[in-house]
């Protein structure tokens, strides 16, 4: 063999590799479907979603999708600097929703113009450019949640937004114990095991095991779930197409709940604020008991919003043989004792006009209560006028310690609706989710 031949045969499968190394590997051919740009109102919640006002943009299926080797991208043109902006689409699969792509921003005024959401596979790119209705706003939340009925089938109601027109609602269900956003740990997941469209006429839903429809998942008492109501507002002004290219603003608010198995009564649901208080919003009558649902904590502090009317009396739940200490508070915000070991299930009457905070504390301690685990545990209050009742109610969590002669102080707390009560750990920072939700 000569020596060129031999350089040639040393040479070739190296000259090949490079050969082959930059011809560029073959692209996948993106499918985009659900593309949307929207007005996104968030309140607060227990999934590490972004609160506030936001805008949000995304698709709601693209193919191949995110474990598959596709980005996204968003792009607009600032209106106030006519500077270029762009931000990363992330992806974001749920049980229910495995292509799904999203991020959220904050709301700027100078991001309404059109945007262009560009996903990219290899060398393959399809795009899509959208824009907001002129005068487009942010959509107002629903209020006044209550849920009731039975532990299989639970039901949620709700108010409409005042002075606001809803073409529709959505409601998505999240099984906590799915969600993982460490891709370390396993496929990325938001949890999502239920996502169903309403027409603007429903003030309720009543969960149904038909509505879970991820394969091999089936609706189960004493799973911890987080429940996801919706108002939306739609590009061509209609109810019949509400998926998320058709509508350009919605609403969400949210509120957790674990199905157990008793019943109780219709009881009024907060959303979470940002340092762990209850926060409501439910019109009230004068003289009529509504019924409020804590969680499991050493007791709470009640008190009402700016405007409200104040509370007018209040009865605690029957637990054994269960006695509670009530705390008003005076002009300098200090707690003092109104009334040791009043008995559960008997009318506390705050006196003449009524009280804007007091606290509760006690629980029989023969109830043997878990406090890992909720009971039920439901709160009745009355208000001195008719009005809006927009207050908190802040859990008290630091530990109390017991005096030598009584152990009547050992724990305390309000907790669990009877039908479906709410998980006892506080919101959860999910920083993988932090700047996204759900379809």
């Amino acid at each position: 063999m000569s020596p060129t031949s031999l350089l040639r045969r040393l040479l070739l499968p190296s000259l090949i590799a490079t050969v082959a190394a930059s011809v560029p590997a073959a692209a996948s051919t993106v499918s985009v479907s659900g593309a949307f740009l929207q007005l996104y109102n968030v309140g607060q919640n227990s999934l590490g979603f972004a609160a506030g006002q936001l805008i949000r943009f995304g698709a709601t299926s693209v193919t191949p999708n995110g474990d598959n080797g596709t980005t996204g991208l968003a792009i607009t043109t600032r209106l106030d600097t006519n500077a270029l902006f762009t931000r990363t689409i992330t992806f974001i699969p749920g049980p229910a929703i495995p292509n799904f792509f999203t991020r959220n921003i904050s709301y700027d005024p100078a991001l309404l113009g059109p945007w262009t959401l560009r996903f990219t596979n290899g060398g393959d790119t399809a795009s899509r450019t959208l824009s907001f209705p002129t005068g487009a706003t942010e959509t107002p939340f629903v209020t006044g949640i209550t849920l009731s009925g039975d532990s299989a089938t639970p039901t949620f109601a709700w108010t409409a937004p005042t002075d606001t027109t809803v073409n529709g609602y959505r409601v998505n269900i999240y099984d906590k114990a799915l969600i993982n956003t460490d891709s370390s740990k396993g496929p990325l997941n938001n949890g999502q095991v239920v996502n169903l469209n309403l027409l603007p006429s429903a003030s309720s839903y009543t969960v149904s095991p038909a509505d879970f429809t991820v394969p091999g998942y089936a609706f189960s008492l004493g799973h911890n779930y987080s429940i996801e109501i919706s108002a939306l507002q739609t590009r061509d002004g209609g109810s019949t197409d509400l998926g998320n290219t058709n509508v350009y603003a919605l609403s969400r608010v949210y509120a957790d709940f674990t199905p157990t198995n008793t019943g109780g009564p219709p009881v009024n649901l907060p959303v979470i604020t940002a340092n762990g208080a209850y926060k409501f919003d439910v019109t009230v009558a004068a003289s009529t008991r509504y019924w409020f649902d804590p969680t499991i904590a050493v007791g709470y502090v009640y008190q009402t919003g700016t405007g409200d009317p104040n509370f007018a009396s209040l009865v605690l739940p029957v637990i054994g043989n269960s006695h509670y200490d009530v705390y008003g508070y005076d002009g300098a915000d200090q707690a003092f004792l109104l009334a040791h070991d009043w008995a559960a299930g008997a009318v506390f009457d705050f006196g003449p006009g009524g009280v804007t905070k007091f606290k509760v504390l006690g629980i029989d301690p023969a109830a043997a209560l878990d406090p890992t685990n909720t009971t039920a545990f439901v709160t009745g209050l009355t208000f001195s006028s008719a009005g809006h009742f927009t207050g908190t109610q802040t859990p008290i969590t630091e530990t109390i310690v017991p005096e030598p002669a009584s152990m009547g102080l050992l724990i305390a707390g309000l907790c669990g609706l009877g039908t479906v009560r709410r998980q006892a750990t506080a919101r959860r920072d999910r920083p993988g989710l932090a700047t996204a939700a759900a379809a």
